[in-house]
């Protein structure tokens, strides 16, 4: 929705007055005070599998209780209730495709009941955001950065470097013990295994290389295939409650792994521990944010509360359409030919396979790689994802630095049509048949070569790994296929 000036005017003055009258009562904010400054602005969240409108102040003192050190200093919780909003202002629509802006897990921001601490925060910085080039920035927090923050790139590989998220030091965790666990070399095996890698026994776990902030960015698999895994891929599969952080060392001791490490989470951006401590020895709001994101403005009044209103964005909706394609795609992007290849993909791709046509493909072309990469949840090189119903390519401009448009519109429309008769197989025959079947023309001869493993295809730990590993991938259907004649046969 669009929030007019006056209304962020009498939001602004509305949260200043209701401030004072408080203070001057002794009284402590309610929800429906924050209800009230909100002026009508919410967030579409989906809470407990419901999707409900919250209004924006309430939804950020909700977040600062879920996200925030409930015994923080209140400059803590005001910086944390500013970084709250601007990531929902610029995350707005996140989960439009579902119906919805934000979720409350830890993919978006988590949400709990207010506190009196979350709902001062949310009250005194009303309306603030951190902005960037005119917009709301995209910000990032971590539970601990453990004295170092991480920069963006090295977490989501291909996301935008922008200036004001870089790796930075953060004087105030020399006290803080390092955590420690061990896990037995039997479980780091078996977790490894379900995550797609092959191999009879890992024979060693090595840091292969790190961050400029420290952190493992590739360690060593020895005796698996594939040999080598992202720092951050391995912590995902071990589990982020237990493997706190990439910043750790590893050592054997007989059968077990022993993880020494400091910090809690990807370390991005503002560090929340951190805050609390700065907060501790006297800084302001304003300063804490400045420490962790150098470069941003803090703006407020009614420039603010119109970035900050967060856009209920539509859902992915289905229109009547004739031809039975949905698509969402940016302005710039002709939707009528991205209608028109979907359509004749389909219709070629049906008949090759012999399935029956369905009533209804979704496509969704992002206007951003970051976006892209923010609701598939797939690295930058990938080209074509294909989840909850929906075909999701990455902006046009990349597409046509790849393969183009349309081998990417085939590439989708051909995963989606294989899915229900390929589900369970391993990755090498759904990818592979979806490459096979999505080209024009066949290779006059197939390539012997070792088929991938899961997390070849899954967790490559490159660009070149993962198009060398969809390959391969592809030459081991084509070879299975001449063999076996029937695809929905191949396992």
């Amino acid at each position: 929705m669009t929030v007019r000036r006056s209304k962020a005017l009498h939001a602004c003055a509305a949260a200043a007055a209701l401030t004072c009258a408080l203070g001057a009562r002794g009284q402590e904010p309610t929800d429906r005070d924050l209800v009230t400054v909100s002026a009508q602005r919410s967030v579409r969240v989906r809470v407990s599998g419901k999707v409900a409108p919250i209004p924006l102040e309430l939804y950020v003192a909700r977040v600062v209780a879920g996200e925030g050190k409930p015994d923080a200093p209140a400059a803590a919780q005001e910086a944390l209730a500013i970084a709250i909003r601007t990531f929902a202002a610029a995350n707005a629509g996140r989960h439009r495709r579902d119906g919805f802006d934000l979720c409350d897990t830890t993919h978006c921001q988590v949400l709990r009941a207010t506190t009196p601490a979350s709902r001062r925060a949310a009250l005194v910085t009303s309306s603030q955001v951190l902005m960037y080039a005119g917009r709301p920035a995209e910000v990032f927090y971590s539970a601990s950065c453990g004295g170092r923050s991480e920069a963006v790139t090295e977490v989501w590989p291909g996301a935008i470097d922008h200036p004001y998220l870089p790796s930075v030091e953060d004087d105030v965790h020399d006290g803080e013990a390092p955590w420690v666990v061990e896990i037995p070399a039997s479980r780091v095996e078996q977790v490894l295994r379900r995550a797609g890698f092959e191999g009879r026994t890992l024979k060693a776990l090595r840091v292969e290389r790190r961050s400029p902030s420290g952190r493992v960015a590739r360690l060593e698999l020895r005796g698996m295939r594939p040999d080598a895994i992202a720092g951050d891929d391995f912590r995902a599969a071990i589990g982020a409650r237990e493997l706190r952080s990439t910043a750790f060392t590893v050592e054997k001791t007989g059968r077990t792994y022993r993880f020494t490490g400091r910090g809690y989470g990807h370390g991005v951006g503002m560090c929340v521990i951190g805050a609390g401590l700065r907060a501790a020895r006297g800084e302001t709001a304003a300063q804490i944010l400045r420490q962790y994101y150098p470069g941003l403005t803090l703006s407020a009044g009614s420039a603010a509360a119109s970035a900050a209103a967060v856009s209920s964005m539509p859902a992915f909706v289905e229109r009547p359409v004739a031809s039975g394609i949905v698509t969402r795609a940016p302005a710039d992007v002709d939707r009528t030919l991205v209608t028109r290849l979907a359509l004749a993909a389909r219709d070629d791709l049906t008949a090759s396979l012999g399935i029956a046509k369905p009533s209804r493909l979704a496509i969704e072309i992002f206007e951003s790689m970051d976006a892209f990469r923010q609701a598939t949840g797939r690295p930058w090189w990938v080209t074509t994802a294909v989840d909850a119903g929906a075909i999701m390519l990455p902006p046009a401009s990349v597409l046509e630095q790849r393969d183009g448009l349309e081998a990417a519109v085939r590439r989708g429309v051909a995963e989606m049509l294989l899915a229900p008769e390929l589900a369970n197989r391993p990755a090498w025959v759904k990818v592979g048949a979806a490459r096979y079947f999505a080209r024009r023309e066949r290779p006059s001869s197939i390539p012997h070569v070792k088929c991938p493993t899961d997390a070849e295809l899954t967790l490559a730990i490159s660009a070149a790994a993962h198009s060398d590993a969809e390959r391969r991938a592809e030459a081991c259907f084509a070879r299975a296929l001449a063999a076996q004649r029937d695809w929905r046969n191949l396992r």
